[in-house]
C-alpha cells in the first residue's frame, strides 16, 4: 500500500508508514471487480473422443454447432478429396520432372562453357558497315538476331539505315548483316558471350541458350590473319623450339631404354661387369667362437657400397675397404637352425654364393661366383645294447640302449624318447621280440649341427613249439629293496594251457592258470646291476620254450648309500680279497686325473692326499657326467680288478666344492 504522505510502499496489513509513521488507508475487504470476473468465469473444456481404427477426420471446424453431433461418413464429399489428392499427385510430379530438366540444362550449360573456345567474332572484311563501331556493333547484331530467333520473325536485310523495332527495345542496325550459322559438327566452337536476362532463361531452350559453330571458314581465317606479324613469328619460333625439345627428348627416351635393357640383360646372364682392381672376393676356411667349421668370404671395393648375397638373402655395408662375412658351415645343411638350409644325406656339400655388389640406386653388378665344399658330419651314435647291429636273442621284452649326444632327438621303434636322455648320453626304451625270426627295430638320431643318422637293427628270435610271452609292461628297472613286503616286484607272462612254467632264479609266489596259460611270480634280487631271470615252458612232445628277461636291479639312494663301506679305509682289503668283495658298495672322495672314454665314461681316480694317494678305476652310471680337474664323492659297487686297479661301477656322484 502507497503511503499518502511520503508515497513509500507498505504492508497492506500495516496499520502505519514504516517510513514517516502516519497512518495508511484501511483496505476495503471487498474484492476487485477483475478479481471476481476472474473467479467467476469458468473454464471450456471440449473433450473429443477418437477411435483408434477411424481414419476418417470430421469436416467441420471445432466451435460449430455440429461438433456435438456424431460423426456421419456419408457427409464427406469423396469426390472433391479424391480430385484435390489427383492434383496434388499431378503438381508434385510437374514439379520433379522441372526440377530434373533445370538440373539436365545447368550441367549442359556447365559444359558448353567449358569446352567452348571463348574468342571475339570478327566479321566478314566485306560486310562490315562504313562506320564500324567495333566490338559494340558485332555484340548489338548479335543480340538481335537471338531476339529475332526468340520472337519466330525474320530480320530484315534491305532498306534504310534505320535501328530495328521491337516491343523489347533496339537491338541493332538494320543495315548491318548478320553472321550466318550452320550446324557443322566439325567446325570450330565460339562463344559469343550472350546471356539473356534473369527472367527470361527459363524461357528460352536449349538450342537457343548454347554457343553456335561459325558458317565458313573465311571468318577463321580472317581471325588468324588479325594477329599481328610479331604474334606469329613468336609463335612459329615457339613451335619450332617445342618440336626440338620433343625430338631430344624422344632420343634421351630411347637410349636410356636401351642402356637399361642392356644392363637387364648382362646381370640375367651373370657377366661380371665390373672386374677391375677395385672390386675382388676372397674366401678363407676357418671356425667359428664355439668351435664349429666355417667360411668367412671377403668383399673388396668402393666404400659404403652395398653387398648383397643371394643365397642368404642378407646385405653388408662395405667399410674401411672391404667387409668380410662368416658362415658357418652347418647354415647349409642343418634346417633347424637355418631358413636357407637344405637336408643332405651324403658326408660332403657343394655351396655356391653368388654376391652382387651395388654403389648407388641404379649401379648394381653380378661377381663372379663363390663355390666351395663342406664336410657334413653324422650324427653320432652308439649302441649299448645290442652291441652289434645283429643280435640272436631268446627274450620276449628287449632293452635297446643307446648313447647321443645330449640334446640330440632320438625316434627308437617310432617312439620319441629325447626326453629320457641322460646327461651322460644314454637312452634306452623296451620292444617287444617276437618269435618269428627276424624282427627290425628302427632307430633315428638327430644331433645339433650335424646330418641326421638312420640305422636298423635286427634281432633273431627263433620260432617256439609252445609259445611263452612276457607281458608288455614288465619291469625291467627295480629301486627298492627285495625284503620290503610293500614293494615286491612282479613278473608277468602267458604260455600254452597246460604247460609247465619253470623259473630258474631266485622268486615266490609262482602261480600258473592251467585253463589260460598266465602265470606271474615275484623274484628277489640278490646282485646289483643287471640281473638275468630265465623262465622255461615244457608241454608233452613238444620242444621246450626258454626266455631269458633282464632286470637292472638298483636300490634308491638312501638304500644304497647305508650300505657303503670307506674307500680310503680299506683300500688294501679291497685289492687282497678282491673277488670276495665283488658287489659290495664303497664310498670315496677324489680328484679325477684322467678320462679314458665318454662312452661309456671311464675315468681313473686318486683317493687321498699326498703319499697316501691310491687310484681306482671308475665307471660312471649315475646321472652326472664327470669333469677333468674336479673332485666327487662317488658311491659305486666293485666291479673286479683293472691293471692292479679296483674298478668300480658307480651309480650316484656328488660334486665337492
Amino acid at each position: 500500500m502507497k503511503c499518502p504522505q511520503c508515497g513509500a510502499w507498505n504492508a497492506a496489513y500495516l496499520p502505519k508508514c514504516t517510513r514517516c509513521g502516519a497512518p495508511l488507508p484501511e483496505q476495503s475487504a471487498a474484492p476487485a471487480d477483475w478479481e471476481a470476473a476472474m473467479h467467476e468465469k469458468k473454464p471450456e473444456l471440449q473433450v473429443i473422443a477418437f477411435d483408434e481404427h477411424d481414419t476418417d477426420i470430421p469436416q467441420t471446424p471445432p466451435g460449430d454447432a455440429q461438433d456435438d453431433a456424431a460423426y456421419d461418413p456419408e457427409r464427406l464429399d469423396r469426390a472433391a478429396l479424391t480430385d484435390e489428392l489427383e492434383e496434388l499427385q499431378r503438381r508434385r510430379e510437374a514439379g520433379a520432372q522441372r526440377i530434373r530438366q533445370m538440373k539436365e540444362q545447368a550441367e549442359r550449360m556447365r559444359r558448353s562453357v567449358r569446352e567452348a573456345e571463348i574468342i571475339r567474332p570478327v566479321p566478314e572484311a566485306d560486310d562490315m558497315p562504313s562506320a564500324y563501331a567495333g566490338d559494340s556493333a558485332v555484340i548489338r547484331h548479335r543480340q538481335a538476331a537471338r531476339q529475332s530467333a526468340y520472337l519466330g520473325e525474320e530480320p530484315p536485310r534491305t532498306g534504310a539505315h534505320r535501328p530495328q523495332e521491337s516491343p523489347y527495345g533496339t537491338f541493332s542496325d538494320a543495315s548491318e548483316r548478320p553472321l550466318t550459322y550452320v550446324d557443322d559438327e566439325d567446325a570450330p566452337i565460339f562463344y559469343d558471350g550472350f546471356t539473356p536476362e534473369r527472367g527470361d532463361q527459363a524461357a528460352l531452350t536449349d538450342e537457343d541458350y548454347l554457343p553456335r559453330r561459325i558458317q565458313t571458314r573465311a571468318a577463321s581465317r580472317d581471325a588468324y590473319e588479325s594477329y599481328s606479324a610479331g604474334v606469329r613469328r613468336r609463335q612459329s619460333a615457339a613451335r619450332v623450339i617445342g618440336k626440338a625439345l620433343l625430338a631430344l627428348l624422344c632420343c634421351f627416351a630411347v637410349g636410356a631404354g636401351g642402356v637399361f635393357a642392356a644392363r637387364r640383360f648382362v646381370m640375367n646372364q651373370g657377366i661380371q661387369v665390373r672386374n677391375d682392381n677395385e672390386t675382388r672376393v676372397e674366401l678363407t676356411a676357418g671356425e667359428t667362437e664355439d668351435g664349429h667349421p666355417s667360411h668367412t668370404i671377403t668383399i673388396y671395393g668402393r666404400e659404403n657400397a652395398t653387398v648383397y648375397l643371394i643365397e642368404t638373402q642378407s646385405s653388408y655395408v662395405i667399410a674401411d675397404g672391404k667387409v668380410a662375412v662368416e658362415i658357418p658351415d652347418y647354415m647349409w645343411y642343418d634346417t633347424e637352425f637355418s631358413t636357407y638350409a637344405v637336408p643332405v644325406e651324403t658326408d660332403t656339400m657343394d655351396v655356391t654364393i653368388t654376391p652382387t655388389i651395388s654403389t648407388s640406386s641404379s649401379e648394381r653388378f653380378q661377381l663372379e661366383p663363390v663355390e666351395f665344399t663342406i664336410d657334413v658330419p653324422l650324427s653320432p651314435v652308439y649302441l649299448l645294447n645290442p652291441a652289434t647291429t645283429v643280435a640272436d636273442v631268446d627274450v620276449s621284452i628287449f632293452e635297446v640302449r643307446l648313447n647321443v649326444q645330449p640334446g640330440s632327438t632320438v625316434v627308437i621303434d617310432g617312439t620319441n624318447v629325447s626326453t629320457l636322455i641322460r646327461k651322460t648320453g644314454n637312452v634306452s626304451k623296451n620292444v617287444q621280440v617276437l618269435p618269428v625270426g627276424a624282427n627290425t627295430i628302427s632307430i633315428s638320431v638327430k644331433s645339433r649341427y650335424c646330418r641326421e643318422n638312420k640305422m636298423e637293427i635286427t634281432l633273431n628270435r627263433k620260432p617256439q613249439e609252445i609259445p611263452l610271452e612276457l607281458s608288455p609292461t614288465v619291469l625291467v628297472e627295480w629301486n627298492y629293496e627285495p625284503e620290503d613286503p610293500e614293494n615286491q616286484p612282479l613278473i608277468t607272462g602267458t604260455t600254452l594251457p597246460g604247460a609247465t612254467i619253470t623259473v630258474e632264479f631266485p622268486h615266490k609266489e609262482l602261480e600258473v592258470n592251467p585253463d589260460t596259460g598266465a602265470f606271474s611270480f615275484r623274484p628277489i634280487f640278490t646282485e646289483l646291476g643287471n640281473n638275468d631271470v630265465v623262465i622255461r615252458a615244457s608241454y608233452e612232445n613238444r620242444a621246450d620254450s626258454v626266455i631269458t628277461h633282464t632286470v637292472y636291479y638298483m636300490p634308491n639312494e638312501d638304500i644304497y648309500t647305508r650300505r657303503a663301506w670307506s674307500l680310503e679305509d680299506g683300500y688294501t682289503d679291497l685289492i687282497n680279497y678282491i673277488t670276495l668283495r665283488k658287489g659290495q658298495i664303497y664310498v670315496g672322495e677324489g680328484r679325477i686325473e684322467r678320462i679314458i672314454s665318454d662312452a661309456p665314461q671311464l675315468a681313473v681316480m686318486s683317493i687321498g692326499d699326498g703319499a697316501l694317494a691310491r687310484q681306482v678305476l671308475l665307471e660312471n652310471s649315475s646321472k652326472t657326467t664327470w669333469e677333468l680337474g674336479e673332485t666327487y664323492q662317488i658311491y659305486g659297487d666293485v666291479y673286479g680288478l683293472y691293471d692292479s686297479m679296483p674298478r668300480l661301477t658307480v651309480r650316484y656322484t656328488y660334486l665337492k666344492e
